[in-house]
């Protein structure tokens, strides 16, 4: 059980609704956010359909830099829910087992590890070196990185929410692609 309650959906504005109800499932994280403000869990909505749906930087580097995040950060919730994600965007079987020992994985590219190595730089002492910036800059131009950084912070902060409330699993968790529209 959860640490803190969900949000009662009957009792949240017109616009906190539709955006709990605009997904195909109900998820757990977001009735938690939900807890929060209406400007604060709108804008945090806003900010994260921004980095899964519009951004610069390719969906498969994303996904790899969230599933690393989730693996850092010990967060169970985040890396389930994201498989079926990373899966969908072209991620391999091997890579997806490979995150937890990427070092050793021989199933990345040269600028998946470098998204790795500064997934971990930030996520573990948020800021990345400058020998591994300087390296992305060979393959990635500032938008991508500077969305790749927000991408590792915006779902860190998700994993402390999600392990600090203890929020649980969904019985679909890791099942459905949640970007699916169809809910399958």
């Amino acid at each position: 059980m959860a640490l803190l309650p969900y949000v009662d959906e009957n009792k949240v504005s017109e616009k906190t609704r539709e955006i709990l109800d605009n997904t195909p499932r109900k998820l757990n994280v977001a009735r938690m956010i939900a807890n929060a403000s209406d400007a604060v869990f709108q804008n945090f909505s806003r900010l994260g359909n921004s980095l899964m749906t519009r951004g610069k930087l390719d969906k498969k580097l994303r996904e790899i830099a969230i599933l690393r995040n989730a693996r850092v950060c010990s967060s169970l919730y985040e890396y389930t829910q994201h498989v079926p994600i990373a899966k969908a965007v072209g991620l391999s079987d091997d890579q997806i087992a490979g995150i937890d020992n990427w070092e050793n994985a021989q199933c990345f590219n040269q600028v998946e590890r470098l998204v790795l190595r500064l997934t971990d730089e930030v996520a573990r002492n948020v800021k990345g070196t400058h020998e591994t910036l300087e390296a992305l800059k060979q393959h990635l131009g500032a938008g991508e990185i500077v969305e790749l950084i927000m991408a590792i912070g915006f779902w860190g902060m998700v994993a402390r929410v999600l392990e600090t409330t203890e929020v649980e699993l969904e019985d679909f968790a890791g099942k459905v692609n949640l970007l699916d529209r169809s809910g399958r």
